[in-house]
């Protein structure tokens, strides 16, 4: 996992050039004492720096997936124990109780104490977690080593309470001493200790999940739907091919694998998620189909109805659901190497996107490209579950579609979906107070040309004033795609069939997610005056309106808000498509 080879990195870089500082200050000791308490301060110095070095070659071992060896740890601990031992000294304690030179050294020796409990506690765990991981298979013959996986959960909790108590250690420290330079590295190292502590409480989260997820104590199925994002909904693409997972105490089977269209629309609801969804997609009957499903960006309902379709058409009761994207399988191509298809060709990492969200247009009818998606799946499946691979790398990759919201998973059980949401893989719209812009884009051409389109979204928060801010929300959406050259199933326009377009346009829905209580103030779209229309979903007012994109424009939205004041840090999520959205945002801080 990468938190396990990012530990290595937490010791401190050139932190060791801070204790400079007391030479210049050992006048106010003895004569002898001052020599000594430079020799010290030296020592102190010259070990971190050597614990520098032979970190920075441990990292390497563990990057290249090397064994790391004991005699680079022990170099390690060898010298922040040196390091530790020279600012435990009797002259360094006198010298500590000085007004002056005080809190610096007291500064001083606890990087150095935090320094030497990284060596002796954290990188040691570390290596082991390294070692356990890609000295034997996690995934191994269509099965999860779940006791591996249990193991790796309990090294990562230990991990994480060792980083706990070395950032409160930190946090302990002087916060201002008469040498910037050492508060500048107290503050950098407790900063990068607490965010290595949140990645390693967060992968803890997931692989503890993970094994009631993969069956431990009973059999569990799963909806796997994958999402074509070049025809975007809210929870990222259209799922044009889906497969049934079952996992049953770690032995993982994919079955059932087929198109869109062989799962038939109902007459009537499958889910009832309340009169403020059915307002704003009971029109389009999003409870009824797959192929509007997952027009709202929160997973939990797309999920839902999945699995609702999937009993009303089986009879068979799921108990969860999971879906991914050409984006995120590519991202897991990285990791398990190509995979031949039914055609001979190779999938990678490199043309898994292109490949399945463009290249199969030109080459099939829709009819065999949906035959041959199916096989695509099939063929993955198959080599994801029954090939050797870097379990390292592996985990890794589905860290990533996690935090890039490309791997999601609903759970029907409670206690399970709760985990689900601490671990950031449920993909709920949050409930929340306080500052939030979610562009979501749903296609409404019925055409694959968001394989095309590109996002930028600026959020400037304006300051604080009788309980309100002014803000504003930028939007440019980019019709990036050629004038000619693309197949009819790609370009068609199913939304206005009666009327000719230039070719590569297309019409999109994009819906903004504004922070609880917002008001909409006024808008333009390339400069006019805009409409939006208003409705709310989980607490949060959408604001929305339909925009037409011809190939190689450019349409620039904004959005001005009157939003509740908080000094809560603003949330901006992305819509996984295609393209990562480009975000900035710009605040002026509530002052109290």
């Amino acid at each position: 996992m990468e938190s396990a080879r990012a530990f290595a990195a937490l010791m401190l870089r050139r932190r060791h050039r801070a204790f400079l500082w007391v030479v210049g200050a050992v006048g106010l000791l003895s004569a002898a004492s001052a020599g000594f308490l430079v020799w010290e301060v030296r020592a102190v110095q010259s070990n971190l720096a050597a614990a520098q070095v032979a970190t920075d070659r441990l990292q390497t071992e563990m990057a290249s997936h090397r064994r790391p060896s004991a005699e680079v740890l022990g170099d390690i601990r060898k010298h922040t124990a040196a390091a530790r031992s020279a600012a435990a000294t009797p002259v360094w304690s006198v010298a500590e109780k000085l007004p002056l030179m005080g809190p610096p050294l007291h500064s001083a020796r606890g990087l150095s104490v935090a320094a030497d409990e990284m060596a002796t506690g954290v990188l040691p765990e570390a290596v082991r977690l390294h070692q356990m991981l890609t000295s034997g298979r996690i995934v191994h013959h269509g099965r999860v080593d779940l006791g591996r996986l249990s193991a790796a959960t309990d090294l990562l909790g230990n991990v994480h309470r060792q980083l706990t108590g070395i950032e409160t250690s930190l946090n302990g420290l002087p916060g201002s001493t008469v040498v910037g330079r050492l508060d500048m590295a107290r503050q950098r190292l407790s900063d990068r200790v607490a965010r290595l502590s949140d990645s390693v409480s967060e992968a803890e989260a997931t692989t503890r999940l993970l094994v009631p997820l993969l069956g431990a104590s009973e059999p569990r199925s799963y909806f796997l739907a994958f999402q074509n994002n070049a025809e975007a909904r809210g929870t990222g693409g259209l799922v044009g091919t889906f497969g049934i997972l079952t996992a049953d105490r770690g032995r993982i089977t994919l079955h059932d694998f087929a198109s869109d269209d062989t799962l038939p629309r109902t007459a009537t609801p499958v889910a009832n998620f309340g009169p403020a969804f059915d307002r704003r997609y009971g029109a389009v009957e999003s409870t009824q189909g797959l192929a509007n499903s997952n027009l709202s960006a929160h997973f939990p309902y797309a999920a839902q109805i999945w699995v609702g379709l999937w009993q009303r058409h089986t009879g068979q009761r799921l108990d969860g659901a999971i879906a991914t994207d050409p984006v995120g399988l590519a991202r897991v191509l990285e990791a398990t190497g190509p995979v031949r298809l039914p055609d001979g060709k190779q999938l990678t990492a490199d043309n898994a996107v292109e490949f399945t969200e463009s290249t199969l247009y030109a080459s099939y009818s829709n009819t065999e490209r949906k035959r041959f998606l199916v096989q695509v799946a099939q063929s993955v499946a198959v080599a994801l579950l029954r090939q050797d691979h870097d379990s390292v790398a592996l985990l890794h990759a589905l860290r990533q579609n996690v935090d890039d919201g490309r791997l999601r998973v609903w759970s029907r059980d409670a206690s399970t979906a709760s985990a689900l949401e601490e671990s950031g893989m449920a993909g709920e719209i949050p409930e929340r107070k306080g500052p939030f812009a979610y562009l979501v884009v749903n296609n409404s051409a019925g055409n694959k040309m968001d394989y095309y389109l590109r996002r930028s979204l600026t959020y400037e928060l304006g300051p604080c004033e009788g309980g309100t801010r002014s803000s504003v929300v930028r939007i440019r959406l980019t019709n990036a795609a050629p004038t000619s050259g693309l197949p009819a199933l790609v370009a068609l326009r199913s939304d206005d069939p009666r009327h000719s377009h230039p070719p590569g346009s297309t019409s999109i829905w994009f819906s903004l997610y504004a922070s609880s209580g917002a008001q909409f103030t006024g808008g333009t779209l390339d400069g006019r005056p805009l409409l939006l229309s208003s409705t709310e979903e989980r607490g949060h007012p959408v604001f929305g309106t339909r925009v037409e994109l011809l190939p190689g424009q450019t349409r620039e939205v904004e959005i001005r808000l009157l939003e509740p004041a908080s000094d809560r840090t603003p949330v901006v999520p992305s819509q996984p498509l295609v393209q990562p959205q480009t975000t900035k945002v710009r605040v002026q801080p509530c002052v109290k």
